[in-house]
């Protein structure tokens, strides 16, 4: 059992630029003298009831405190895209604290019933509230305020909701393994799950929480946020198995794991963004004395389910190449890897789109371009061991 406490303090200004009245003649206050304290007890009970069973309970409350004071935009005009006056005064209008009370609960249940398999079942809830971004970043005048508050990696503007309710995840899980009685022949583990969430905080048109944010032409959108209700659900598999049994030309072991994971917006019917697709990676570990490598393929779906409302962008699938090596001394471990050994050109499905090509403040940006992944990538790692 514990007790935490955590503060958080952010000043976020622009400082005016040049002479003109979309850029000055004030500072311009994006989050003023913001403020989120968490106050935290917690405690955790492990049982270990006889040597098939084992439970594990666990609770977290929390005290979240948030608050941020009065903003002012580059100038008080009131009329126009460049005038932010009626904005920040809507805000600073506004009750800016809020205080949210949030309860976490973990139960786990662990059934070994021999030396070969255990079964694993599970339930969570955990709560998110609100950052500070999504409740109080408040321009929503013009385009480039809204795109220089992109928190997401998306591309588009937003504007905050200081009406957001924390966000609750109820997550139910079951792990089966199997393996050999030493575990190091072969092991099968395999993991279904499915969350569900209420109060999901997701993106929505600015209308809809009635604000109005300066429409666009370029393929992005300007958005808000509200609460809406989820759900995820997927599947994690690992396996391996031991191929030789280290004698002559060393051991070998063949190892293999996949993933996937589907999310859903029940509120919109829309897909949730940055959802990983299906991948897989297999690979072939060889160990000889003191040297040890690693050669794996990891091959990864084609991203069709995206979040249709921030315009997210589809990925053609790809598979890499990766190789690993590491040599131990009795104080000294030296480690190689080259990632991406074909040097194979591919977008990254949760790399989020690319937006360094435009000008300033995400003007002038081409839609649909997604960051593309890591070309090849050799590493050298040291490490003194004492």
């Amino acid at each position: 059992m514990g007790a935490e406490y955590q503060r958080y303090r952010l000043d976020d200004w622009w400082p005016a630029s040049g002479s003109g009245m979309m850029m000055g003649p004030n500072v311009f206050w994006n989050i003023n003298n913001g403020k989120r304290d968490h106050f935290d007890v917690f405690a955790e009970l492990d049982s270990q009831w006889n040597q098939q069973w084992f439970t594990q309970v666990g609770i977290r409350a929390s005290q979240l405190n948030s608050d941020a004071g009065n903003v002012q935009g580059y100038n008080n005009t009131t009329v126009g895209m460049a005038g932010y006056g009626a904005a920040a005064n809507a805000f600073n209008a506004l009750d800016h604290s809020k205080s949210d009370h949030n309860v976490d609960v973990t139960m786990l249940a662990r059934y070994t019933p021999d030396h070969n398999s255990s079964v694993e079942a599970g339930y969570a809830m955990k709560t998110r509230a609100p950052n500070l971004y999504e409740r109080y970043t408040w321009a929503n005048t013009n385009t480039m305020v809204l795109n220089m508050n992109n928190w997401i990696g998306d591309g588009n503007g937003y504007v905050g909701n200081i009406n957001l309710k924390p966000e609750t995840a109820h997550t139910l899980s079951i792990t089966g393994e199997w393996h050999d009685a030493q575990k190091e022949d072969w092991q099968i583990k395999v993991e279904p799950y499915f969350t569900y969430i209420t109060d999901y905080i997701d993106a929505v048109s600015c209308a809809s929480v009635g604000k109005t944010c300066a429409s666009r032409t370029d393929g992005f959108v300007n958005l808000s946020l509200d609460n809406q209700t989820a759900q995820l659900y997927g599947i994690d598999m690992r396996a391996r198995k031991r191929l030789s049994d280290g004698q002559g030309l060393g051991r070998f072991t063949l190892t293999s794991a996949l993933s996937y994971t589907r999310g859903r917006n029940l509120t919109t019917d829309d897909d949730l963004y940055q959802i990983m697709p299906f991948n897989l990676t297999l690979g072939v570990e060889h160990a000889y004395s003191a040297w040890k490598t690693r050669v794996e393929t990891k091959l990864v779906d084609a991203k069709s389910h995206v979040e249709a409302i921030r315009k997210e962008n589809m990925t053609a699938g790809y598979s890499l190449f990766n190789l690993y090596s590491s040599y131990d001394w009795k104080h000294a471990r030296l480690d190689i890897g080259i990632e991406n050994l074909f040097d194979r050109k591919y977008a990254y499905p949760l790399g989020g789109a690319y937006i360094g090509q435009g000008a300033t403040m995400g003007t002038g940006v081409l839609h649909g371009v997604q960051v593309p992944g890591m070309g090849r990538s050799v590493n050298v790692g040291v490490t003194l061991l004492y």
